[in-house]
């Protein structure tokens, strides 16, 4: 075959393959904000989608927010495949692919900084802001999940609506969505683009002070799960702050 009929070849398949790992990352959250914009009232549910805030010298990506009387749900979405094995205490979670084992960041921790970030932004309570994780790839759990753990899209919208626990007035509403509008970046490439450099200079920044705690920067101490008996490392603000690392 010509060189430069192979070349050409590869050069296409390269590009597609880079297409499909681009998209493939936001096909779950089209799905999960397809199916809340189809399946929740959109006169008692607001949706907010991929709002970047910024926090302290970085930024936070949420990846949907819903807003109603019931309470500000704050939804991280995991496509995801194989087996998923959970600990809500763990640091890190487990999936198992044909035999595979890869490790991935606790994701009720993970979305705990977005929690913070518009619990802070305006002024809520713990009860007013709500973290909810949603797998919604081809994917099982192996272990139980707690109720904030949904899979499934269908799951997601029950667990939306199965709280029925009033902790905001009608008219207070619109001046949060207001509030989270006017204090989110532009939504857009330049924003993705900007917010990755910012996580990877805090990951840079955190390899070379590995003793700090990934939320807030604070000391870190030794400590032991309860239900596990696993040593990790708690930070020295809790229950303020409940950033951990697994010790090394």
């Amino acid at each position: 075959m010509d060189p430069v009929a192979i070349l050409s070849f590869v050069l296409i398949i390269l590009l597609l393959a880079a297409f499909f790992l681009r998209s493939g990352g936001n096909r779950g959250e089209y799905r999960v904000n397809a199916g809340l914009s189809s399946h929740l009232d959109k006169n008692v549910y607001r949706l907010i989608e991929d709002v970047t805030l910024p926090v302290g010298d970085g930024t936070t990506q949420i990846d949907h927010l819903v807003v109603s009387r019931y309470g500000i749900f704050v939804i991280e979405t995991k496509d995801m495949t194989g087996w998923i094995f959970g600990h809500p205490d763990n640091a890190r979670w487990t999936q198992v692919i044909y035999g595979d084992r890869y490790r991935f960041q606790n994701p009720i921790r993970q979305n705990y900084k977005h929690v913070k970030a518009v619990q802070e932004l305006l002024c809520l309570s713990r009860v007013q802001v709500l973290n909810v994780v949603a797998f919604v790839g081809d994917c099982e759990f192996k272990t139980p999940m707690p109720p904030a753990v949904v899979q499934g899209v269908s799951e997601l919208v029950d667990f939306i609506r199965s709280r029925r626990a009033i902790v905001f007035d009608e008219d207070e509403l619109p001046r949060l969505i207001e509030e989270i509008q006017d204090a989110r970046l532009a939504p857009g490439r330049r924003t993705d683009i900007e917010h990755v450099r910012n996580v990877r200079r805090q990951m840079a920044e955190r390899s070379l002070n590995p003793g700090a705690c990934p939320l807030c920067g604070s000391v870190m101490a030794g400590r032991t799960n309860r239900s596990t008996g696993e040593r990790f490392l708690g930070c020295s603000r809790y229950p303020q702050c409940k950033g951990t690392r697994p010790l090394p």
